[in-house]
């Protein structure tokens, strides 16, 4: 058993002091250590805020095997340093110390979610076990923690609080890749205070009263967080909530056989979590265009989840390639009646949808989680089986989709390990898939070099496009010339035009929601 008790590091109130995020001195600036931690707080915090804010961060005197850490991480960042010239020395901190203590805790956290990303799982798991082990001997757990340990300052009281919470959001991630479902934090009894805000952690000395769990999930009932503007609780505390429900459909996916009424019930809370979201939870920017991170990963971890309850359960299942490394999550296959089959393939498919879209809105690649990575492959993978079962006049649809998941990966890559075996796993599965299509468009060729007519009909049956009349477009002189069109009005687009250049739809939007509405088995 290591040594229990306090930080040896300092907490100090008040304006004395030097802040590091910004004002540090232009003589701190050309410090290697402060560009680490620069690089640390600019594109890694935001993802996982369990430090104090940038601007505390010299003055909160942490430890030096949390700084270590920091510093590390950074590294990843750095186009000057390199982070292998940092890996051994902070191994050998972090093994050398046996302290348990909050900062120690936060060290190891941090160091598994790199070691994560870096592809190092055995290490990432090791580290991880140690930081949960000193957190409850601690007893992070619960709601008196943060306030003994935190000598009256507010800050690190909220710290406190957001690393146990990172702790359980963590190990519920790592487990999604695992082949035996292990959750610790969330198996034990916790009162630990929700976080508030980002923006208040940031800018603010003075932190709001944490509600508690049971409160948040009793929001619904109360009317105390309702059709209001503003919501009482943080985005934080709704990344925890969908985090849960990921546990959830892990340990529903990891049960040989599975009662209808649970699988509706991990349904039924997918669905719930985002009709009861507030109105300024609904978008994850704001008027500003400032991403709301925390919202953004809730978002994420929500059609992940969906993802791995109902792909499993589908037609399209055998369709995924297995990547057989912690780049692609466990869905074992856990088949219903054939009946309800379909409606997987609709739910799963149209979560990786979403999930697409959300990238779409998010476009900082570079400041991702290291976890969105699981789902970020399983997202691509999932556009590609669902693109074989269709028709080929949608293929387009579910390739651009591809195209998207592919380019983040390909940002994300640069900087984590994990990231290049993804992006690997998914471009070889849609080199395979898109194989017989050439140029840069299948279905452009298809109805771009026809000769017959065209015209752009929405079918009631089957909710895609159509091509009727005659052919407009004029491609490199092949095609008969366009004839002379009334630019104004609602026609001012021949329909050739739009069969070549807009992608059909890939679904009737009716018959969608008519399969919402069936019963899951």
């Amino acid at each position: 058993m290591g040594n229990i008790g306090k930080d040896n590091s300092s907490i100090t109130s008040g304006d004395h002091g030097q802040s590091l995020l910004p004002g540090a001195s232009a003589q701190n600036e050309l410090d290697p250590d402060t560009r680490l931690v620069r690089q640390y707080y600019e594109n890694f915090h935001s993802a996982h805020p369990i430090l104090v804010p940038a601007n505390e961060y010299e003055r909160r005197g942490y430890p030096e095997c949390l700084q270590q850490v920091v510093r590390f991480i950074g590294s990843h960042y750095s186009l000057l340093i390199s982070s292998e010239s940092l890996r051994e020395s902070t191994a050998v901190q972090l093994s050398s110390n046996d302290t348990r203590s909050p900062s120690m805790v936060k060290a190891l956290l941090l160091y598994s979610i790199i070691l994560y990303a870096r592809g190092e799982n055995t290490e990432a798991q090791t580290a991880f076990s140690r930081a949960v082990d000193g957190a409850l001997e601690l007893r992070m757990h619960r709601k008196e923690f943060a306030t003994m340990y935190c000598d009256g300052q507010e800050l690190e009281a909220e710290s406190l609080r957001r690393t146990w919470w990172e702790l359980t959001i963590m190990e519920i991630y790592m487990a999604s890749s695992q082949k035996k479902i292990a959750l610790r934090c969330g198996s034990i009894a916790h009162d630990v205070g929700l976080p508030c805000e980002e923006s208040i952690y940031a800018n603010s000395h003075t932190v709001p009263p944490a509600p508690s769990f049971s409160s948040f999930s009793r929001r619904m009932f109360l009317d105390d967080d309702g059709d209001t503007t503003n919501s009482r609780y943080s985005s934080f505390s709704y990344r925890i909530d969908a985090a849960y429900i990921l546990a959830r459909v892990l340990v529903l996916n990891s049960l040989g056989e599975t009662h209808r009424d649970h699988l509706q019930a991990v349904e039924n809370a997918l669905v719930s979590w985002t009709n009861h979201l507030p109105p300024n939870k609904v978008d994850i920017v704001d008027t500003y265009g400032v991403v709301d991170e925390m919202l953004f990963q809730a978002h994420t971890i929500i059609q992940y989840a969906a993802m791995l309850l109902h792909l499993p359960r589908s037609n399209i299942r055998p369709a995924v390639p297995d990547a057989g490394t912690v780049t692609c999550p466990i869905t074992p296959a856990r088949l219903p009646p054939s009946f309800t089959r379909h409606v997987h393939d609709i739910k799963a498919t149209e979560a990786s949808k979403q999930q697409s879209n959300l990238l779409s809105m998010r476009p900082n690649v570079q400041r991702y989680s290291p976890f969105i990575i699981c789902s970020l492959a399983l997202c691509g993978l999932v556009q590609l089986a669902t693109s074989r079962i269709h028709s080929p006049e949608c293929s387009e649809h579910h390739r651009n989709r591809v195209v998207l998941v592919l380019g983040c990966l390909k940002v994300l890559k640069r900087n984590w390990s994990i990231a290049q075996h993804a992006y690997q796993h998914v471009r070889e599965a849609a080199a395979e898939t898109f194989a017989a299509s050439s140029g840069p468009s299948r279905w452009f060729q298809s109805h771009g070099s026809s000769n017959s007519s065209a015209t752009l009909k929405n079918g009631p049956a089957s909710g895609r496009f159509s091509v009727e009349g005659p052919e407009l477009l004029n491609v490199g002189g092949n095609l008969p010339a366009m004839p002379p069109t009334n630019t104004e009005g609602p026609d001012m687009f021949s329909p050739g035009l739009l069969s070549a250049y807009i992608d059909p739809t890939c679904s009737d939007p009716s018959f969608l929601n008519n399969i919402f509405d069936m019963e899951l088995t």
